[in-house]
């Protein structure tokens, strides 16, 4: 029989008896909670609430569960009575005796837990020994020590102490009978329900507004996991209802009380803190529990039915459900005490679900322990680096998650999910999501992208500290402080970064000061990150290095959430974005779309696309480059084997640099090395050795035999002498090279014989072989003598210290270390090659833009990074030659697309369902260029322009690209034209030289021709003509230029998107024809011209001269006057005064002026021609045919 949609079990059903007489209950069923519908979460609270509504749905398992009624809390509060002088007592001296810096507490995470108990215990035995009887009621003893915890100005100290003391009366008191005979009586039905007498359950809190649509309460009370036995249970729900008041609890309150308050203030509405007094009080606190049988799991996880960090529901379906997985109990995930797998699942038009997946750093787990409760145990390397989900449990994740928010009305749900050794999939528990929901509920159409971010040019010159997850946003800096432990809450001031391993409920006092965080471990559905996007800082988690957070502490750093990064230092930040309502942007003819680089801005952004008019216009393949890391041909020489020979031949090329190095020091004399040459040359040709045993011999000799032995020593004196000579030609090498064989191939004379051999000759082969045997064979025989070994090892020395005053040390050790950190990236992202981890890495991202903007067309510009960018990729030294001119030099096509990119390009296009996505060709210099990757995209990869909806764009970008553009866009389906690289090619200017930045001018007539022509060439051609670059969003002139001549779209940044729609629009109101641009262009030259002269003092030369020709010859004569001046002044004091002022005015008005009084009108119309139109006219109606076909 089909269950009922809990959506439709929960609505409110009319009081009956039968309804009364369950509210009195003091433990529920699902059963029980369903009837009573919304009203049963103030009994039982939000997670038993939703477990009672999820056990409903359809095809979800959910464990059998009893809800303890908030009614047994209250009557343990109310029926108990507490000898308060004891534990007043008790507490004041126990606690006085605890050094809350003491390292060992604050790594014992449950040392506040055990505390408290311990303190109960005593408490309890120390009043049972007085034989007093009790006369205070629990509940006017917390309250009494409760009042004014919402508004004090008390130090965490002091919070905490009034904390420990309510909790230790709790636990002083032994529990009402009724409410202990129901604790066990619910633990007997799950265990009847489940057919083993001694099931495992989880005692979880369920207090008011925990898991509700309101607030993120849920983890403020305590867990006990693996409670088995009727006795264990009662003590579970003793020590959670004492939770109802721990530190984090309690806090949670006052801070929603100070909100309020503050909020309050600002607004003058003295309603908002009343009901935040009412909602929030202390005094007021009502727990509920949920008893729940323990699934013993293998995978456990989190899955929200949107994206965690930017509120992402997917395509239109909204069916995108985002996981995070590990290995055990889900505590792991939630706790964040290890980095989860990040899994996308979202559906393709045809039904079948894309699974996208980034591997998380699963070390540890916890299992449940044999003797009760739960413990850590490490998880063996090759099963941390495979997936925890397959793809098919994905999918079955997806799918109920799916069905738990139908269920919900549509809403964004944040479940908990596990699976069995059986394969089975349990969900054990689900909440609405806080943040999001709320967002789009009160703001359906409104994107809020106001934050402080890293000023760019900043971070891309920082020093990067650490990597890691950017789980929220934005941008905060401060001084590091980090926390071992909650404990040492007292360590964080306002504005600090807050750094621990991971974070907890009971931080989030700190977390509420805090400017930014940083957690090692962690996932998107961890503490860390859900509570620093509920509080709005930005957060950088998963950052796997520890040991460098703890030496950061008490430095200055700037967190940057958005990128993943901390930077060294306090970087310039500024205030970027703002409200974007898309129902409020107007239509446009022109198409307004975005640049983009970073998916996480994609998802962020994504209700854009409900705007008819948008599209993403330029997709950068950079920043996903960036991610893959590591340059695509050590990836290739990685997967052929042939990394380490590239890696030894570098590490060659770089140990010559550092003998050049030492030859030139040594040369100018700011290196002295000495060795005594001889007695080396005759070690090393053994003549020494010889020499020392004629002088050794028998001393009782013939005279002849004397005269024999002189003579052999004379001779061996004259071959010392041979050598030495030839080692005198080449001592630079014997002072600078390690290599024992390079010594003995010069001293022997073994180089001068193999430099003249003939190189193409066999003899010449055999006999060079010949000659390397024999270098071996005699440095086998003098390796270990000890002149040898002292030179070499002073050689080494000189070598590692000049080596480390170079660089040269770090940089060889960088490459040899290449291999090793390429094997253990790509091992740590969950791939078995580099042409696998670049595929799919590259595929995945681009399938995420194409869901994020599903249904709009996205223009994926292929790598177009220069060699000076592809050397900062790890391996990128080995490939890439220094250029002088990185702008100009290997770049584009020229480079062509590396096949694995195309294959990426493939598959995110169909696999993974992103038919959205059109390719863009970057710098393509030549019409050979152009014809041949066309060709090679069809006819080897099978690329083709019209084939199930792909489009293939040329950027616009180059002089020989307007030129010949009738040509080039007959090749591809249009064009984008870039900007920044045209402007700095059609001028000769190199954009990233700042000498030059006054000649690099969007706006220049040579500049706005090449942009017109590839304007009108595309209409001419009824092809799609856009633009890239800010120039449309900074300059009036080119918003105008291309609006009225008719551009198909022009894509700005996220930042500046909303205001420039509505800045086109403006301009497409004034209904300026084509014709009438070169006049439109003048007059906004001239009124530019007009404002700059006003400001310079100049306003009255205006009243005087008002046509262009007058304009012209004023600025003429001021510049003579001016030049004359400085020739006068000449060699004299006054030279330098009058040269400045001479450039001051020429830089101030030089373009201006020429701007103001130029002929646009033939500008415009010498494009026009040159695209191939006759006249205005004829170009008029090509641009409505361009625009329907464009549509």
């Amino acid at each position: 029989m089909a269950k009922s949609p809990a959506a439709k079990t929960a609505q409110a059903k009319p009081k009956t008896n039968s309804a009364e007489l369950i509210q009195k209950k003091l433990v529920l069923t699902g059963a029980d909670i369903v009837k009573l519908g919304p009203e049963a979460e103030l009994l039982v609270g939000g997670k038993n609430y939703n477990t009672a509504l999820i056990s409903q749905i359809e095809g979800i398992q959910a464990p059998h569960f009893r809800a303890v009624s908030s009614l047994a809390f209250h009557r343990l509060l109310d029926e108990t009575k507490v000898n308060g002088r004891v534990v007043r007592s008790v507490v004041d001296k126990e606690y006085g005796r605890i050094d809350w810096n003491d390292p060992e507490i604050n790594q014992d995470p449950d040392f506040l837990q055990k505390f408290v108990r311990q303190l109960g215990k005593q408490s309890h035995d120390a009043a049972k020994a007085e034989g007093e009887q009790s006369h205070t009621k629990l509940r006017t003893f917390i309250n009494n020590i409760v009042e004014g915890f919402a508004t004090s100005p008390e130090g965490i100290d002091q919070l905490r102490k009034r904390s420990v003391m309510v909790q230790a009366a709790i636990l002083s008191v032994d529990m009402p009978a009724e409410v202990d005979e129901a604790v066990r009586g619910a633990y007997k039905a799950i265990c009847e329900e489940n057919g083993d007498d001694m099931t495992p359950v989880a005692v979880r809190s369920s207090a008011a507004g925990e898991d509700s649509r309101k607030k993120a309460f849920a983890g403020l009370q305590d867990t006990y996991l693996n409670m088995v036995g009727a006795d264990k249970v009662v003590e579970a729900y003793h020590w959670d209802c004492s939770s109802a008041y721990n530190l984090r609890s309690m806090t949670y309150r006052r801070e929603a009380i100070l909100d309020a308050l503050a909020r309050a203030e600002e607004t003058g509405d003295e309603s908002i803190a009343e009901m935040a007094k009412q909602e929030w009080a202390i005094e007021h606190t009502s727990l509920s529990v949920c008893m729940m049988q323990m699934i013993n799991p293998v995978i456990s996880g989190t899955a929200f039915s949107a994206d965690t960090a930017t509120g992402c529901r997917g395509t239109d379906r909204k069916d995108l459900v985002s996981i995070d997985a590990s290995y055990g109990l889900g505590e792991a995930v939630v706790g964040g005490k290890v980095t989860p797998d990040k899994l996308y699942v979202f559906q393709r038009d045809d039904g079948s679900e894309v699974v996208i997946r980034q591997m998380g750093c699963k070390d540890m787990k916890i299992v449940y322990d044999e003797k009760g409760g739960t413990r850590e145990v490490p998880v063996p390397e090759l099963e941390a680096l495979r997936w925890a989900l397959s793809l098919s449990q994905a999918e079955r994740v997806a799918k109920g998650v799916r069905a738990v928010s139908k269920a919900y009305g549509g809403m964004i749900m944040d479940t908990e999910f596990c699976i069995d050794a059986n394969d089975k999939l349990w969900f054990v528990q689900a909440r609405p999501e806080t943040r999001w929901n709320e967002d789009l509920e009160l703001h359906p159409t409104t994107i809020f992208m106001r934050r402080r971010e890293v000023d760019a040019k900043a971070a891309a010159e920082a020093e990067i500290l650490v990597e890691g997850n950017g789980a929220s946003r934005g941008a905060g800096q401060g001084t590091v402080r980090f926390l071992r432990s909650a404990l040492e809450l007292n360590k964080i001031a306002k504005g600090d970064v807050l750094a621990a391993e991971r974070t907890d409920p009971d931080m989030v006092p700190g977390m509420r000061v805090a400017s930014a965080i940083m957690a090692d471990v962690g996932g998107d559905t961890s503490h860390a990150a859900i509570t620093s996007r509920e509080l709005g800082i930005a957060a950088v988690i998963g950052i796997q290095r520890v040991d460098v957070l703890r030496a950061l502490d008490g430095a200055e750093v700037t967190v940057d959430g958005t990128r993943g990064r901390v930077y060294r230092g306090l970087l310039p930040l500024h205030q970027v974005g703002g409200e974007m309502d898309v129902a409020k942007l107007p239509p446009t003819k022109t198409k307004v779309g975005l640049v983009l680089a970073d998916v996480g801005q994609a998802l962020f952004l994504s209700r854009l696309r409900n705007h008819p008019q948008f599209e993403v216009g330029l997709l950068r393949a950079e920043f996903m480059l960036g991610n893959i890391s590591i340059h695509p041909q050590a990836l290739e020489a990685f997967d052929n084997g042939e990394l380490d020979g590239v890696v030894q031949a570098k590490v060659k090329e770089l140990e010559n640099r550092l003998s050049k190095v030492l030859r030139e020091q040594m040369a100018a004399g700011l290196i002295v090395f000495n060795f005594n040459l001889r007695e080396y040359v005759g070690e090393i040709t053994g003549l020494s050795a010889e020499v020392s045993a004629l002088a050794d011999a028998d001393k009782s000799l013939s005279a002849e035999e004397v005269l024999l032995q002189h003579r052999k020593m004379r001779e061996l004196d004259h071959k010392i002498d041979q050598h030495m000579e030839m080692a005198s030609r080449r001592i630079e090498v014997l002072k600078t090279s390690p290599d024992l064989a390079d010594h003995v191939r010069i001293i022997m004379g073994y180089d001068d014989e193999l430099a003249l051999l003939p190189s193409a000759d066999s003899e010449s082969a055999k006999r060079a072989a010949e000659i390397e045997a024999s270098v071996e064979a005699h440095v086998q025989r003098i390796q270990d003598l000890p002149a040898v070994v002292k030179l070499l090892e002073n050689i080494l020395h000189l070598r590692e210290e000049i080596g480390l005053r170079t660089g040269l040390k770090k940089e060889m050790d960088d490459v040899r270390n290449l291999p090793e950190k390429i094997r253990g990236l790509i091992k740590a992202r969950g791939f078995r090659t580099g042409k696998e981890h670049y595929v799919q890495t590259l595929a995945q991202n681009l399938a995420l833009f194409a869901m994020a903007f599903y249904g709009k067309p996205i223009t994926y510009r292929t790598t177009d990074f220069k060699s000076n960018e592809y050397r900062n990729l790890l391996g990128g030294n080995l490939f890439e030659h220094q250029e002088a001119n990185p702008m100009l030099g290997y770049r584009g096509v020229s480079r062509n697309i590396h096949d694995w990119e195309i294959e990426a390009f493939k598959l995110a296009r169909g696999v993974y369902g992103g038919s959205n996505l059109r390719m863009m060709l970057p710098f393509v210099r030549t019409l050979e260029e152009a014809r041949s990757m066309r060709c090679y995209l069809d006819q080897v990869h099978k690329l083709k322009s019209g084939h199930d909806g792909l489009k293939i764009i040329l950027m616009s970008e180059l002089p020989s690209n307007a030129i010949l553009a009738k040509q080039f866009v007959s090749e591809f389906d249009g064009f984008s034209i870039g900007s920044n690289d045209m402007t700095q090619m059609v001028l000769a200017t190199d954009r990233d030289n700042a000498r030059l930045a006054h000649i690099y001018d969007e706006e220049d007539p040579a500049v706005v021709w090449a942009i017109l022509v590839s304007i009108f060439t595309g209409q001419k051609y009824g092809k799609k003509v856009g633009f890239c670059g800010q120039g449309v969003s900074n300059s009036v002139i080119l918003r105008g230029l291309v609006a009225i001549a008719g551009i198909t779209s022009a894509s700005v940044v996220p930042d500046t998107y909303y205001q420039t729609v509505f800045d086109i629009a403006a301009v497409e109101k004034e209904n300026i024809p084509t014709s009438q641009l070169g006049k439109w262009l003048g007059q906004q030259h001239h009124k530019r011209l007009a404002e700059l002269m006003e400001t310079a003092g100049y306003g009255h030369i205006l009243k005087k001269y008002t046509e262009p020709q007058d304009i012209q010859e004023w600025y003429e004569g001021e510049l003579q006057r001016r030049h004359e001046q400085l020739r006068e002044h000449l060699d004299t004091p006054k030279e330098g005064f009058y040269r400045a002022e001479l450039q001051s005015f020429r830089s101030t008005f030089h373009k201006p002026v020429i701007y103001a009084t130029w002929n646009w009108d033939d500008t415009v119309l010498d494009a026009l021609h040159q695209s191939g139109f006759e006249n205005f006219d004829e170009q008029a109606k090509a641009l409505e045919i361009s625009r329907e076909l464009n549509a």
